[in-house]
C-alpha cells in the first residue's frame, strides 16, 4: 500500500536574478531531455541537496551573526 505524500503550499518572493537562475535550470533540462518540469520541482531538489549539506545551518548561522554585528556597528542600516 502506497502512502500518500502530504504537500504544503508556500509562497516566497525571489528577485529577478534568482528567478532567472531557476528558469535556466529548467531550460537546460528541457533542451537536454525534452521534458518540462515545474519550478517547484527544482526548488524541492535544492532543498533535498541542502538537507544533505551538514554545513548549511552552520554557514547560515555564521552569516546572520556577522550581519547582526555589522548592524550594531553601522547603527541603523535597514534591509
Amino acid at each position: 500500500m502506497k502512502v500518500k505524500e502530504i504537500l504544503h503550499k508556500i509562497i516566497s518572493f525571489i528577485d529577478r536574478e534568482e528567478l532567472d537562475y531557476l528558469d535556466q535550470i529548467i531550460y537546460d533540462i528541457y533542451f537536454s531531455t525534452g521534458k518540462k518540469i515545474p519550478r517547484s520541482h527544482i526548488i524541492r531538489r535544492i532543498i533535498q541537496t541542502a538537507r544533505k549539506s551538514h554545513n548549511l545551518t552552520k554557514d547560515l548561522t555564521h552569516e546572520l551573526k556577522e550581519e547582526k554585528k555589522k548592524s550594531k556597528k553601522g547603527g541603523g542600516e535597514n534591509e
